[in-house]
Formats: C-alpha cells, structure tokens, sequence
C-alpha cells in the first residue's frame, strides 16, 4: 500500500534530525538514570512500585515534548517546501500522506522511548526487586497510547494551517494547556462554577471528575493506576467514584486525544488548495 511507503520515507526523514537524536538520548539517560538515583530521591526504603511512580512522572513530562516536536511541523514543511506536490504526484492520495506521516512518527517515537523503558525496567528490577514488575507491559502500553496521544494532536495542527508561527504557537499552547496547566485550569474552572467557593474543590460533584480526566495526562495516570497500587489517579479509584471515570475511559479518552485531532486537521487538509 501506498502509505507504507510514505511510511517508510517519513520515519527516514525524521530520523536524521539531530535535535531529535539529542531528546531522545537525554530521554533514555533520564529514565534510565532515576532507576539508578531513585534510591537516593525515594522513600527511604525503595521498591519497584515506588520507582515506576517515579518513572511515570518523568515519562508524562517529557514524552508530549517529543511527540509534539516531531510531529508539528510535519505536514507543514511538505506543504511549504513543495515535496508535497511531488508525493502527491506519485500514486498517493492525501489520506496515504496522512496515514504513513503519523505512523512514521509514532513509530520514530516510540521505538526508542520503549527501548529505553525496557532498559529501565531491568534495572529497576535488579535494583529495588520484582513486586509489580510482571505488569511492566502495562506501563508500556500507557506509555505508548500516552505518546500517540499527542502525536495524533500534533500532526493535526500541522494539517490545519500552513502559517509556522501559528502552528508553533499551537504545539507551545497544547503543551502548556493539557500537562502543565490542565489541574490548574480544572479547579479554576469549579470555583468559577461555583462563585468561588473553595469548599467545592474538596468536594467535587461527579461530572466534574470526567471533565478533570479528560487531560491526557490524568487519563495517562488513571491507566497506570488500573495496573498498579500507585500514589496516581487516587479520585477516580474512590468507593464513591462514578463509573464513567474508570480505565476504559481513559483509554477511550487517549484514543480520542489522538482521532479527533487528526480528523479536524484532514477535513481541513483536504478541502485545501496546496
């Protein structure tokens, strides 16, 4: 097919950005530098769970800045450079363009993230024991919806306007909006709700515990929880916890981070004169 070779093209040209190469060197000396550091920054006394909690933070800071970063500029670049007249020349429609960009860049993506959890996870293992290890694939597949998450979105903006600075401002804005303001913009929306009343925040109606997982990172952590006794995610796992915020949602809504984006961004991709 058609888009196997757009595929196959992408991930090659994505791979030899150096800026890239730096991230994702940086990204496995992290992950597998805290397995080794985590007896010193950790309770006092450390184990495997204690470790992936860790972990997780680190990966959920740091994965949407790759995703983002590779997956921005890459129907924006074609378009203004003029390659994408030459693919579309060749015997690919649009929808194979779309399709092999954002399996090229999950997979420039996630294949070294992975391998560098696998690294980590083996020394996590040797170094602070075996309880919750066997789940360790479970890690992996939050990990890797966690990153395709925010390819989908990124790949998307790229799609949906050929103005660089808009879509620079674009990734900046996703980035600061769904990990490092979502909380915050979640508990300022209730008070606003509710005339500013703090008491709300501390005891949250139901719906409101939809809306707060609808961030991709709080998904990303009620997934984590589903399959280990962490410290993440602990509103959800409630007695008195609606059904609708447990784990098959956040999978649903990580799936959904990564669709809907990249729906919006072809139609708009589609009906445009290149």
């Amino acid at each position: 097919m058609s888009w196997r070779a757009v595929a196959h093209k992408d991930v090659h040209d994505a791979s030899r950005s150096k800026t890239i190469w730096v991230l994702f060197v940086l990204l496995g000396l992290l992950t597998v530098g805290y397995a080794v550091v985590h007896e010193f920054l950790g309770p006092e006394e450390p184990t495997f769970l204690t470790f992936l909690g860790g972990l997780a933070g680190l990966v959920g800071t740091v994965l949407p800045v790759l995703a983002l970063l590779l997956g921005y500029k890459s129907v924006i670049e074609a378009r203004t450079s003029g390659s994408m007249f030459l693919t579309l020349s060749l015997p690919h429609s649009r929808r194979d363009v779309v399709t092999g960009t954002v399996l090229g860049r999950t997979v420039v993506l996630l294949a070294p993230t992975l391998a560098g959890l696998v690294v980590a996870g083996v020394a996590g293992v040797v170094l602070y024991g075996t309880e919750g290890a066997l789940l360790y694939p479970w890690f992996m597949f939050a990990v890797a919806l966690y990153g395709l998450a925010f390819v989908g979105l990124a790949v998307g903006l790229s799609m949906w306007t050929t103005g660089d600075r808009w879509v620079t401002f674009g990734a900046l804005g996703g980035y600061l909006l769904l990990v490092t303001f979502w909380s915050s913009l979640h508990s300022l929306t209730m008070l606003f709700l509710h005339r500013f009343d703090p008491s709300v925040l501390g005891d949250l109606p139901d719906w409101s515990l939809l809306f707060r997982l609808l961030g991709p990172g709080e998904a990303f952590d009620r997934l984590l929880r589903a399959g280990f006794d962490l410290e993440l995610a602990g509103r959800y796992v409630a007695e008195d916890a609606p059904l609708y915020v447990d784990w098959w949602m956040a999978l649903l809504i990580l799936a959904a981070w990564c669709v809907v984006p990249l729906a919006l961004g072809f139609r708009r991709f589609g009906a445009a004169d290149l």
